[in-house]
């Protein structure tokens, strides 16, 4: 029993924050979300750009002293991970500078693991295979889950640009329909003016 209560606790220090949040960003400004981080806390950034204009952001991430850790220019999607160096309030922002009429939508996660003093948790070679191998399940669980929410915002994607093509199918069909009545009553009126000539003369 002790040994199950003590895994437990172990993994509850190893557990990572996963934090799934999506944004929209409108035309010609930026949105930031502000996290507070321990120090020596490895840091990921998942990002993706559900819809809005080209499909691209600018995104930054700030240390509590205003260091940019992270900043790239007209991304689709992308992940970066560091570790932190202080404790304090990470500030993490998407820029839509580079549009002036279109939002954007922004699927990002913030994983955070560690961010403990060597005190807090047990050392590995103190651990049993057991533990460790909880560790180790905890680690995978943690892949899966971003890997889910990674595959969840892809299939958003792909379910708006399927639908968005059914969309111009459908009205390019209309349109043909439209062209192929104007065209066939044209030709009918023509084809009649000519009989009528052909009567008089």
């Amino acid at each position: 029993m002790k040994l199950l209560v003590f895994s437990l606790i172990l993994f509850s220090f190893f557990v990572s924050n996963i934090n799934s949040i999506t944004i929209t960003v409108p035309p010609n400004s930026k949105e930031c979300v502000f996290e507070k981080i321990d120090k020596r806390t490895s840091v990921t950034l998942l990002y993706q750009v559900v819809s809005g204009g080209g499909m691209d952001i600018n995104p930054e991430i700030s240390e509590p002293d205003g260091r940019v850790v992270y900043r790239r220019d007209r991304e689709q999607e992308g992940k970066f991970t560091f570790l932190s160096r202080s404790v304090g309030m990470y500030k993490f922002c998407f820029g839509n500078e580079m549009s002036h009429v279109t939002s954007k939508q922004v699927n990002f996660n913030i994983q955070l693991s560690g961010g403990h003093s060597n005190s807090e948790i047990a050392k590995k070679e103190h651990l049993t295979p057991l533990e460790n191998g909880v560790l180790e399940l905890q680690e995978q669980l943690r892949s899966i889950l971003s890997e889910q929410r990674y595959l969840k915002v892809r299939e958003h994607i792909h379910r708006n640009t399927t639908e968005s093509t059914n969309s111009r199918v459908l009205w390019w069909n209309f349109l043909q329909t439209f062209l192929l009545i104007a065209i066939s009553a044209t030709q009918i009126i023509y084809v009649r003016r000519i009989f009528e000539r052909r009567r008089r003369i």
